[in-house]
């Protein structure tokens, strides 16, 4: 009987010394994890007495989040918030996030694309309840023309449109014509989207190109003979603004612009918007020798509500 086993043992024999000679796999080395503390408005600070909430997270060389991020009430060092970082100050969330209230409940759960909340967005109410919204249409900026004179004239030869943007808007449609020497056209900007708006899982980006595909379906006249010869920006930051009136059209601060465009006579173009936004900068300037330009843009804002 003791011939029976001694083939096998003698393979296992043999084999221990090829699996001890198998590499190990290299050990995975990650940056040591920093802890951030913040007030309750989201600023960082040093002073203990201040502190509201707590920021645990991993770094790389460069100073971009290695991992998970996570957030904590302080001091309970109750689990705040949880998920990934494209970037931080300002924050952007990206891929599938979770955040808690102090209770414990989950205030939402959903996924985000570089900052921006996707349809399957849920969040709840501290006792559970889950948070609804719906989402309407307004006219941030009705109907609105301008002559731009050109840039060889007396004239100034740059338009600034300021659009206030309602409160609770999360993104704009803006259609825009510029023409070169031309009558101005017209559209209507009312649009009837309400059932639509009323399916909260649509989802705010989805919506958005909704209310762009039908804007961009109304009449503006007929098409521009020529192509224009002007640039435009359409940003939130005033020192752009202030830039573009003082180097006669042009904004090179960086990231300060959401839209940057030229010789484009005609758009319907759906934008979202930093949350908290409330007014938004359209700057066009006219590069045309002795031609005037003429601008005619309305914008229509999505807002959103929940309760």
């Amino acid at each position: 009987m003791a011939k029976r086993y001694f083939l096998p043992f003698l393979l296992l024999l043999v084999s221990l010394p090829t699996l001890a000679q198998r590499p190990k796999p290299a050990a995975v080395t990650l940056p040591p994890a920093d802890t951030v503390y913040f007030d309750r408005d989201w600023e960082r600070t040093e002073t203990l007495e201040e502190v509201s909430y707590a920021r645990i997270a991993r770094h790389d060389a460069a100073g971009k989040t290695v991992g998970t991020v996570r957030d904590y009430f302080y001091p309970s060092w109750k689990k705040q918030w949880e998920g990934k970082m494209a970037s931080e100050s300002p924050d952007k969330p990206t891929g599938l996030c979770c955040g808690w209230h102090e209770n414990g409940q989950v205030s939402f759960r959903g996924t985000y694309l570089n900052g921006v909340q996707q349809s399957d967005f849920r969040s709840w109410q501290p006792n559970g309840r889950e948070i609804k919204c719906t989402y309407t249409t307004e006219d941030a900026l009705p109907l609105s023309n301008a002559t731009i004179h050109c840039s060889t004239c007396v004239h100034l030869s740059r338009k600034v449109f300021e659009v206030d943007v309602p409160e609770g808007t999360a993104g704009i449609v803006y259609k825009l014509d510029i023409r070169d020497g031309e009558t101005a056209p017209s559209w209507s900007t009312a649009i009837g989207l309400a059932s639509a708006l009323s399916n909260p899982a649509t989802g705010t980006v989805a919506l958005l190109s909704m209310v762009s595909a039908t804007l961009s379906k109304q009449n503006t006249g007929p098409t521009p003979t020529v192509s224009t010869k002007c640039r435009w920006y359409i940003t939130t930051d005033p020192a752009a603004v202030q830039q573009f009136m003082d180097t006669k059209g042009s904004i090179t601060i960086p990231n300060s612009c959401l839209r940057v465009a030229s010789n484009t006579p005609q758009e319907t173009r759906p934008i979202t918007l930093p949350p908290g936004t409330r007014r938004l900068y359209v700057c066009v300037n006219n590069d045309n020798y002795r031609a005037d330009a003429t601008a005619t843009l309305s914008v229509t804002a999505l807002v959103k509500a929940c309760k």
